[in-house]
């Protein structure tokens, strides 16, 4: 309110010094680098965590054991070009965007791992209303995978938009998924309307047919899937499915896939497949 700038160690230290709903800025400097040791909670509404970096200069947050974990338990918190780093085998979530809020805006982040055999379950699960996610990367670990890049676990119109999804998400690590993909719905929510999965790239590693999305058809969710770019190294020899939308509608989505069967796709209700290597 003094319009005097503060410094502070941490990104949480400089949320419990915010002001709700005044537009305050908590700017994380290039080379921050901050391992995490608990359950952060950004509970501050209407605040703006903003990152200063990019590449390995981006700022950090690392995850150091299965149970740490940030929390969003406010409304309207803006998130920008942070660096989500697990650095343990199967951290439970990476970002969870808590139940009973509204409003958050999660962008130009990247989710990662350190090594081999490091990972998250789910890198990033939402359970607000109005939320958007758009031009993050999610990058999973080839060996151990992930279960879901993102855990979509209910909310009015989620918007989910020019992500870049790349890597292993096959390893279910949690009860809450009926199987695992680079953007799933938690079977444990509750029905969401207004969903926007739209314009996103998942490349998928596995050579095991993993699914790229994975929309669970028990609760009867209303959407649309548009517009994505899905490929896959599947190589398995029977044809299996590579995406199961539930009761979203899709339409104009392009899949590609090493398996010689079916390479090219325009995957809607109903899959349109064409065949690229046959002489």
């Amino acid at each position: 309110e003094d319009g005097v700038a503060r410094v502070y160690t941490t990104i949480q230290a400089a949320v419990n010094a915010a002001s709700a709903n005044r537009g305050d800025v908590v700017v994380v400097l290039p080379g921050y680098d901050h391992t995490l040791a608990r359950n952060d909670s950004w509970n501050t509404a209407g605040i703006h965590i903003i990152g200063i970096g990019s590449g390995q200069n981006r700022p950090t947050l690392r995850y150091g054991a299965i149970g740490d974990q940030v929390d969003v338990a406010a409304n309207y918190v803006h998130i920008k070009n942070l660096r989500f780093m697990a650095d343990a085998d199967s951290v439970t979530i990476g970002l969870d965007l808590d139940t009973g809020f509204g409003g958050s805006h999660v962008e130009n982040c990247v989710f990662d791992w350190d090594s081999n055999a490091q990972n998250f379950v789910t890198m990033l699960r939402n359970g607000q209303d109005n939320v958007v996610i758009n031009n993050n990367e999610f990058r999973a670990e080839d060996t151990a995978g992930t279960q879901s890049g993102i855990l979509l676990r209910q909310g009015l119109y989620p918007t989910v938009k020019d992500n870049f999804f790349y890597g292993q998400f096959d390893s279910v690590g949690s009860a809450a998924a009926t199987a695992a993909g680079a953007i799933t719905y938690d079977t444990t929510g509750v029905v969401s309307s207004g969903v926007n999965i739209q314009d996103n790239t998942i490349v998928s590693t596995d050579s095991a047919a993993a699914l790229l999305i994975n929309i669970d058809g028990a609760l009867a969710h209303r959407g649309i899937v548009v517009g994505n770019k899905l490929a896959t190294y599947d190589t398995a020899t029977a044809d299996t499915a590579q995406v199961a939308f539930g009761s979203l509608l899709a339409l104009n989505n392009q899949m590609i896939t090493r398996d010689s069967d079916v390479q090219q796709s325009i995957v809607s209700t109903r899959v349109m497949r064409g065949v690229l290597d046959s002489g």
